[in-house]
């Protein structure tokens, strides 16, 4: 006889005086057949123990603007060359959307890198079986550059920040934190790319040899959809 299943991974071709057996790794029920026979040979077998269920999980819970996460997880049958697909409900927003799709390698392994450009929530479905969710944090992307006493600071993200007021820094080595020397209303943004705000602020401060210099977008000022984010440092020289 030939025992062929529906739903799991086992196809057996049993010899006269042989025998045969599968292994379920999740609960249900599994119709079987022998496609050799006319259909006069089938069958259901009921497995007790787990749903079928897939995880999902985050290499890192924060991120920077645009910048890749790792999410994986594993699906319950732990088969290879099954389709995982993965969406994501970017903040703001009241419905999953279609993010992209893994599939699976041994033990049921999946991986799939994306980069959210705002607090995201992430969700895997395999079959018709949804995971739990898991969200990843997003600081905006800010770069501050240096011309003598002229500074600029550049702040990327998908939403823009114009109006909205940055911290120029300095660190305080003998006390190891960081002193706001002044406040900086952000300009008007543009729109280099669809979906990417590009909100910039021009200035002027003193400033002496030795220090080092950031900006900060805290968190009063990034909202509810970002992270509170820091610019790269830079020294006065």
């Amino acid at each position: 006889h030939q025992v062929v299943f529906d739903r799991a991974a086992c196809n057996l071709t049993i010899q006269p005086g042989a025998s045969g057996s599968c292994t379920f790794r999740e609960g249900g029920r599994f119709n079987y057949r022998d496609p050799s026979q006319q259909g006069s040979f089938r069958g259901t077998v009921t497995v007790t123990g787990p749903r079928t269920s897939v995880t999902i999980s985050a290499a890192r819970r924060t991120t920077t603007f645009a910048m890749p996460v790792t999410l994986s997880g594993v699906i319950s049958s732990q088969q290879a060359n099954e389709s995982v697909t993965v969406q994501g409900q970017e903040c703001g927003k009241t419905a999953f959307t279609r993010v992209g799709a893994a599939t699976t390698t041994s033990g049921g392994n999946w991986t799939l890198a994306v980069k959210p450009t705002i607090n995201t929530t992430y969700q895997a479905r395999w079959r018709n079986t949804d995971s739990s969710t898991v969200i990843v944090k997003v600081r905006p992307r800010i770069r501050l550059t240096r011309v003598g006493s002229r500074f600029n600071a550049r702040v990327t993200a998908a939403q823009s920040f114009t109006g909205k007021t940055i911290l120029f820094q300095r660190y305080r080595t003998v006390v190891r934190r960081w002193a706001t020397l002044k406040r900086v209303r952000l300009g008007a943004s543009t729109t280099p790319t669809a979906g990417t705000f590009v909100t910039p602020a021009t200035f002027r401060a003193r400033i002496r040899r030795g220090w080092r210099l950031r900006v900060l977008l805290p968190q009063a000022q990034a909202g509810t959809c970002y992270l509170a984010a820091p610019s790269n440092t830079l020294r006065v020289r």
